[in-house]
């Protein structure tokens, strides 16, 4: 690594040992791992909860030898059990699974006939061993108008921090799921992005950048050890996409910012990789036959909740190229015709079902932030079009953008979505990807917002569960310095994003998002100090859109 003095930002980290050393140390430490939870070492999980189902899934380590990634070990049969009670006096589903090399001794289990709304205990028991036990939660069946409330995450770089955010929403007893919107793991070496910052409180195995199936298997296996990442698998069922760093860093539909085919090899054999170790350690409910690797997804919650789960990341175009690391955009690139987020495809699969859809609530979950930010205020479109036509169209195209990885890359497709939203209500966004919190309405048209104030949906933005912010970084390197950025972002959306109705751009976190029929509240819960292993996790803020208002307003915390 780089010399602390000295720091350097960097397309990938730097790492001493190579790749070889790399693995070794994750195999260095894998028998005393072994011993402690042969052969369950990695828990339990389950996902996707339907009104009458719900996956689940753990892995079987069948031999010291059949560590993640290894590809060796035989099939294991693997007897699993559903229950109403905790102690397993009342089963009420059973069965057998296999556990082989194809899926890394990973089981998918989707089990169905159960009752909606139903908390349940299952567990799995496998060459003589028992598994731990997991609880899970299914839907609410159409109809029910009971409320619905999701713990929502993403970005969990372990190198950078702890995961307290887990530990928290794991010892919530009152979630439906949790929705988790990308980044489950990273590819970097250690370090990450920025050489030699910080000082990591730990590295994940395998110690270099990862590129191959057998790294990203050997990834999620080490996540998975995580304490906090089993105990929130163990308490709630999740629904999870992934976004960029299941595979690398600003991934496209043709590569990455941080893929060399030249050192790294073909881009479509890496994504594959990436994609389908997700698949492997991830209680994902698979929905088409003919696309093994689709994530793209919809899921009911009685009355109250429609959620439409997307993939920004495998059909995408590339992205304007920005000034550094995604940031910083002069131009007018983002407002090409052809740039495209989701496929068209995936577009008509949204608006058409969000449309059609009588839930109370139509929810995206929805990896990167789809709210308008720009970095200079414009003239208000009703005052531009008194210019003529030519200069009105040149006055409302943004030419100074803060970020254009995100949907701010892609103008012309957001817009078809805003317009597709315009005409239906109560249409809420979640999103992670930037590391950041932020409260936004959606207007229906950025460059008249600033007099007409029409906002056609809102979107709540969960911070990094341990993966800091460009605030963060900075003040790595120099303490203070990213105090004084985050101000000057806070400044810069106050005075040109009126839309931007919170904004925290320093503390890891999460968000729970509550449901009811008169309203969605979305409370923050932020890290005190992300170097901490045990530290604490406080109450940040609530925001809330009442049903039919398309608007933000501030909220009180919930008592419950």
């Amino acid at each position: 690594m780089s010399d602390i003095s000295t720091p350097r930002l960097t397309r990938r980290g730097l790492v001493a040992a190579g790749m070889g050393s790399g693995l070794a140390l994750a195999l260095a430490r894998w028998p005393e791992v072994y011993a402690a939870g042969a052969p369950f070492v990695h828990g339990v999980a389950s996902g996707d909860p339907l009104p009458d189902g719900v996956v689940l899934w753990t892995r079987v380590t069948p031999s010291i030898e059949a560590s993640p990634g290894s590809g060796v070990g035989p099939a294991v049969s693997v007897t699993w059990e559903v229950a109403k009670d905790p102690a397993f006096h009342q089963v009420v589903k059973q069965g057998v699974a296999s556990a082989t090399t194809d899926h890394d001794h990973t089981v998918h289990v989707d089990v169905t006939g159960l009752a909606p709304a139903t908390t349940y205990w299952y567990r799995f028991s496998a060459l003589g061993a028992t598994s731990r036990v997991g609880r899970t939660r299914t839907a609410p069946a159409l109809g029910s108008s009971t409320p619905v409330r999701f713990g929502v995450v993403s970005c969990a770089n372990y190198d950078w921090g702890w995961f307290v955010p887990y530990k928290f929403l794991a010892a919530r007893n009152d979630l439906d799921a949790v929705l988790h919107l990308g980044d489950y793991i990273y590819e970097y070496a250690p370090g990450g992005v920025l050489a030699g910052y910080p000082k990591n409180p730990r590295n994940a195995d395998p110690r270099h950048e990862i590129t191959t199936l057998a790294d990203y298997r050997i990834r999620h296996g080490c996540y998975k050890q995580e304490q906090h990442l089993q105990d929130l698998h163990a308490a709630h069922p999740m629904i999870a996409v992934w976004d960029d760093h299941e595979i690398a860093n600003d991934t496209w539909a043709e590569g990455a910012e941080n893929h060399d085919p030249a050192t790294e090899g073909d881009w479509a054999t890496r994504a594959s990789a990436g994609r389908h170790a997700f698949l492997d350690w991830l209680p994902v409910r698979h929905t088409d036959p003919n696309d093994w690797i689709r994530i793209t997804r919809r899921l009911r919650f009685g009355d109250q909740v429609d959620l439409f789960l997307l993939d920004e990341r495998r059909f995408r175009t590339k992205t304007p190229k920005s000034l550094l690391l995604g940031y910083g955009y002069l131009g007018t690139a983002s407002s090409n015709p052809s740039a495209d987020m989701i496929g068209s495809d995936q577009e008509h699969w949204l608006i058409s079902g969000v449309k059609a859809s009588n839930a109370r609530w139509k929810v995206w979950g929805n990896q990167m932030p789809f709210f308008p930010q720009v970095l200079l205020g414009q003239l208000p479109g009703q005052v531009t079009q008194l210019l003529g036509p030519k200069l009105a169209a040149l006055l409302d195209t943004p030419i100074a953008q803060l970020y254009v990885e995100d949907w701010n890359g892609f103008l012309q497709q957001r817009q078809r979505l805003v317009d597709g939203m315009a005409g239906v209500d109560n249409v809420v966004v979640l999103t992670g990807d930037v590391h950041q919190s932020f409260a936004s309405e959606i207007p229906a048209k950025p460059n008249k917002y600033l007099l007409d104030r029409k906002s056609v949906a809102v979107e709540f933005v969960t911070p990094g569960v341990a993966s800091p912010s460009v605030q963060s970084m900075v003040n790595q390197v120099a303490p203070g310095v990213g105090n004084v950025l985050d101000t000057l972002l806070s400044t810069n959306n106050a005075l040109a994003n009126p839309w931007i109705k919170y904004s925290e751009g320093l503390r890891t976190g999460c968000m729970v998002v509550d449901f009811t029929q008169q309203r969605v509240q979305t409370d923050w819960f932020l890290v005190d100090n992300i170097n901490s292993p045990t530290s604490g996790i406080s109450y940040a803020a609530s925001w809330q859109t009442t049903a039919g208002s398309r608007r933000l307003t501030k909220a009180a915390k919930r008592l419950t």
